[in-house]
């Protein structure tokens, strides 16, 4: 199959300025996608605008040329007849290690199997160097398999174990209402006029919900995952108030845990003395490996 596709003569792509870079790219032996300067997503197909956050802010960078068969099909009857004599030649959809899903020529002896790891290749079809993607030799399968495993590399804590949990407790004071003032510009009368916060339906002055939340940022950052950690996502519920000079707890436990990237997603708490969740919800983290930095 692969003997036929380099000696066919079919029509090669029509690049325009907003493919130029990708086809170009690939001539060089590059494989680039689009990345937003917003959100941080890779993006492919070629566009215009970011289809997660909708910036324009769209760049070409390179990518790693590695991923995953989602799916294929060997085709017999192409819809330009030029590809005939290629037949029966293998399209599949690859979804790259960085997020996108490409549409792409898979060039192997044998028919492939859906989660096999493929890499990408530049190749001639047709007199013009394509980019097409063949699957591993079982060694370089084995050895990205490692890789992949050992995406905790370099974190200061290392990688955690789902089920591990971390608390941190502190006691609320007026200062904190201040100190959050100075940073943001709240001044919610609740906050701050005790006699109207006592005819609210809390009842008393309350800290900022940023104060409370807060501490969730300390036990990521300093204990689970630890040093280098930030959220890439919150979704909280906030069930109830917190007072000044109340004493909280923050809770974080590990739900899942990604080999591939230093990627976690956490089951937060927040509760009073009583025992009352006051914040509630989940998280995802992701840990920058600073050792060696």
């Amino acid at each position: 199959m692969v003997e036929k596709l380099a000696s066919i003569s079919v029509p090669g792509p029509t690049p325009i300025p907003l493919t130029q870079e990708f086809w170009t790219s690939a001539k060089n032996g590059v494989l680039v996608t689009q990345i937003c300067g917003d959100c941080g997503q890779h993006v492919f197909y070629p566009r215009g605008r970011c289809p997660f956050c909708w910036s324009g802010d769209l760049e070409w960078a390179p990518v790693s040329g590695k991923g995953r068969l989602k799916s294929y099909s060997q085709v017999w009857k192409p819809g330009n007849k030029s590809w005939i004599p290629a037949t029966p030649y293998i399209v599949g959809l690859v979804e790259l290690d960085e997020g996108p899903k490409m549409l792409t020529t898979v060039l192997c002896a044998d028919l492939p199997e859906v989660g096999d790891r493929l890499t990408f290749v530049p190749f001639n079809i047709g007199g013009r160097v394509l980019p097409c993607f063949h699957a591993f030799t079982e060694e370089e399968a084995q050895a990205m398999g490692a890789m992949e495993k050992d995406g905790w590399q370099g974190v200061i804590n290392g990688k955690p174990k789902i089920g591990d949990t971390v608390e941190r407790v502190r006691t609320t004071k007026l200062e904190d209402i201040h100190a959050f003032t100075e940073m943001t510009g709240d001044r919610n009368p609740v906050h701050y006029d005790e006699e109207l916060a006592k005819k609210t339906p809390f009842g008393k002055l309350i800290v900022q919900g940023g104060v409370t939340t807060g501490m969730l940022n300390a036990c990521v950052a300093e204990d689970l995952p630890g040093p280098g950690t930030v959220f890439l996502n919150t979704n909280l519920n906030f069930l109830k108030a917190v007072g000044v000079g109340e004493k909280i707890t923050a809770r974080v436990e590990v739900e899942t845990v990604r080999d591939d990237k230093p990627i976690c997603g956490l089951k937060v708490l927040i509760s009073d003395s009583q025992g009352d969740a006051c914040v509630e919800g989940e998280a995802t983290t992701y840990t920058m490996a600073l050792k060696g930095l």
